[in-house]
């Protein structure tokens, strides 16, 4: 009878971003069973939007702001021994493998992936006849400020470089006010719809966490119940054959 398969001990990722898998790696991958070691090691590492397409330069004019709570969220849980901040890396800096390296300067056996992508935008209301006066402008809620997008979160198995799941937390939000210092408040804006859902979002990987560690279990008790009819299979065809022979000693 076959051993049955081993959970994956390493990464068989290419190194080079660009590389690719052979066929009996990704046969590999799918085959081994799922491990999910916990109490373990976490780090949330947000991943920021590159500033310049050019260069993979992080934009830290702003930073992520749903770390902290996202973080603080995590902390509630008894599935991680230690939940770190990270220190921020660009959009399409560094290769899945690279971040292993990272992870391991840490310690961590798990990365959350965090990102927000959040298109902030303004249009001109109904409000905005009142402009015509010239003193509407100073006071009235001419401009509409809206803030679409979502926040993500994705766990990251360090020690065999296997994304385990995604998450994601949509974000709508929307504000009336005057035309004065339109950016900032664009941006008051979006920071505090992330800070509202950012709790949500860890809620949101507390669960998904725990639904896989339920399909590890229900596939890991799959395997053993496939398992066992091949061996009781195994055994109802030697017994004959044992008895076959046994008789056979006797007659001689």
């Amino acid at each position: 009878m076959a051993e049955p398969a081993a959970p994956l001990q390493r990464s068989v990722f290419d190194k080079d971003p660009h590389g690719q898998l052979t066929e009996d790696q990704i046969q590999s991958i799918l085959a081994s069973p799922i491990e999910l070691i916990l109490p373990a090691r976490v780090g949330v590492l947000p991943v920021l939007t590159a500033n310049d397409w050019r260069g993979p330069s992080p934009d830290f004019g702003r930073s992520a702001i749903g770390v902290t709570p996202l973080v603080n969220g995590l902390r509630k849980t008894t599935s991680f021994s230690l939940v770190t901040q990270m220190m921020p890396i660009p959009s399409g800096a560094l290769g899945m493998e690279a971040l292993r390296e990272t992870a391991s300067r840490y310690r961590l056996r798990y990365l959350i992936l965090y990102r927000e992508v959040i298109a902030p935008s303004t249009r001109l209301n109904g409000w905005a006849f009142g402009y015509a006066t010239g003193v509407g402008a100073l006071f009235l809620p001419g401009r509409s400020y809206s803030a679409q997008g979502y926040i993500e979160a994705s766990m990251f198995d360090v020690k065999t470089g296997i994304l385990l799941f995604t998450t994601r937390r949509s974000i709508v939000a929307s504000h009336d006010d005057n035309e004065w210092y339109e950016a900032d408040k664009l941006g008051a804006l979006v920071n505090s719809a992330i800070t509202k859902f950012a709790p949500d979002l860890s809620a949101d990987v507390l669960s998904d966490l725990a639904q896989y560690k339920r399909a590890t279990e229900a596939e890991a008790a799959q395997r053993a119940t496939t398992r066992v009819p091949a061996a009781a299979m195994l055994g109802a065809l030697v017994a004959p054959l044992g008895s076959a022979l046994e008789m056979t000693g006797r007659a001689n």
